[in-house]
């Protein structure tokens, strides 16, 4: 990732830190421009007009009614330029092992310090992947919980399960067929030993994966 030519955007729902941290990435002098985004509209709509640019994205987990994860593969695919660095609070080892299996580049802790940050974009610019060492001990305690039941792509459909989306509509976000929405589904039930949609969104909310 050449960072001179690289555009960084900070995506959180929260305009107090997403304002706060721009201001830090834009310290760094690394970047060509540094965007902030709090509503995803108008952030798919900078991706899609920026899809040339390369980005590097610092995206929150926690958004408004929902979790960000589904984001990650959206914007790799309207951008495949796009460098992907979770940065959030969550201390709930499934849920950190459910975000690394979305393969992020980066995954930084929000109480992680500036020496971080700057591990990080080094790590990740050599193509490596980089996990901060408060997140690496939330997956060091992964051994004393149950494993993910679900792929990342199922743990994505479900999110879209959980916002209400039909099937048809689940499709159209993730570019699959309704056949394998389907398939999908019938596989998570029978994983989770369930016989509804409504106790298969029971079953992930009870476990923290959506």
């Amino acid at each position: 990732m050449e960072r001179k030519n690289t555009i960084a955007i900070i995506f959180d729902d929260h305009s107090l830190f997403a304002d706060s941290f721009s201001a830090l990435i834009e310290r760094l002098e690394l970047f060509q421009a540094v965007h902030t985004f709090t509503h995803e509209k108008e952030f798919t709509r900078f991706l899609v007009k920026n899809s040339p640019a390369p980005i590097c994205l610092f995206l929150d987990y926690y958004l408004k009614d929902k979790n960000a994860l589904p984001l990650i593969n959206e914007c790799r695919r309207l951008n495949r330029h796009t460098t992907v660095i979770v940065i959030s609070a969550v201390v709930n080892p499934v849920t950190v092992t459910n975000i690394i299996a979305y393969r992020p580049d980066g995954f930084i802790s929000k109480v992680s310090g500036f020496s971080t940050i700057l591990e990080c974009l080094s790590v990740v610019g050599r193509g490596e992947q980089y996990i901060c060492p408060v997140i690496q001990e939330f997956l060091a305690t992964k051994n004393s919980t149950n494993p993910l039941p679900f792929t990342a792509r199922e743990l994505e459909i479900l999110q879209y399960f959980a916002q209400g989306l039909s099937i048809a509509q689940t499709a159209d976000q993730t570019h699959l067929s309704k056949h394998t929405i389907v398939a999908h589904r019938r596989k998570m039930m029978a994983k989770a030993n369930v016989n509804s949609i409504t106790e298969l969104l029971a079953y992930a909310r009870n476990r923290e994966l959506i």
